[in-house]
């Protein structure tokens, strides 16, 4: 896995240099400013099964003219209520009792910041910072500091693609210590981000990062999120969106051990979670 990663790499960089240009680059007149973006999501029912999911995102920018800063914040949670019913007599006589229970079904935080600098059409740098807790995945805490460039290799009113590289430092916190690995650790990040003006009321975004840890070859993290964005009215659009999380080597939980009959040890062994989380969301998106 080593080999062909630092060739991918010593690729990423020689396309870096051979698309550099020398002459400015300047953010069109529209774009200069403050803009804010929220999406909120929302997901009820009632009846025999009770379940509510929530999540709620925002994004703040300021775009000058050779430079942008970006903050973005969001979470997600889901829980169930699950009725159990019990019928106490005969079968000619009886009462039922119904007992809930309110399980969090998924639960995830994330907030991050960034700052561009352009150096002209198709080079710029940056730097970066992300933050995530998501303990259904085993993450308590995960702060992740990122420097490096980037180039813009198609930017027209229709399409914009770009790519990033990074070297990275990690810090994390799992719920449940591997004391086999280290928490801190540094890494580098590849990345996309492509959009497409479908037509003029719908756009199409893909964003890709991809995470390296140095210190251990072996756990490779990735994120794909592809969302659709459909204008309803002016500064409100409808938002489809579906985000893959993938980790070679997840973290760790706990799984309570029982013996060969089913009976309660008391005891605890640890096993991996899954390697890949999938997320549908449709958000209703607020624009200012």
């Amino acid at each position: 896995m080593r080999h062909p990663f630092r060739i991918a790499v010593a690729v990423a960089v020689v396309l870096a240099v051979h698309a550099t240009w020398t002459r400015p680059a300047h953010a069109q007149e529209s774009d200069l400013g403050w803009a804010f973006t929220t999406e909120l999501t929302g997901v009820w029912t009632a009846g025999n099964a009770r379940t509510t999911t929530w999540g709620l995102d925002a994004t703040l920018k300021h775009v000058w003219e050779h430079a942008e800063v970006k903050f973005e914040g969001g979470s997600v949670r889901s829980q169930s209520t699950l009725t159990t019913r019990t019928a106490v007599g005969t079968t000619e006589n009886f009462q039922i009792t119904e007992e809930e229970t309110t399980e969090k079904t998924a639960e995830a935080f994330y907030a991050r910041g960034r700052y561009d600098y352009t150096f002209s059409p198709n080079f710029y740098a940056f730097g970066g910072a992300d933050w995530l807790r998501n303990t259904f995945s085993g993450i308590d805490s995960r702060f992740l500091f990122a420097a490096g460039a980037g180039n813009v290799w198609i930017d027209n009113e229709r399409v914009k693609f770009k790519t990033d590289y990074s070297a990275t430092y990690t810090f994390q916190e799992d719920v449940v210590t591997n004391p086999f690995i280290k928490t801190n650790f540094p890494g580098v990040r590849l990345a996309y981000d492509f959009f497409w003006d479908v037509s003029s009321t719908t756009e199409f975004t893909s964003v890709l990062t991809g995470d390296l840890n140095l210190d251990n070859t072996d756990d490779i993290r990735a994120v794909l999120a592809n969302a659709l964005l459909i204008d309803v009215i002016p500064h409100v659009a409808f938002k489809p969106s579906h985000v893959l999380l993938w980790r070679n080597e997840p973290s760790l939980t706990e799984v309570p051990l029982v013996d060969s009959g089913g009976t309660p040890t008391g005891e605890t062994v640890v096993t991996p979670l899954k390697k890949l989380d999938s997320v549908f969301k449709v958000a209703l998106v607020v624009k200012f």
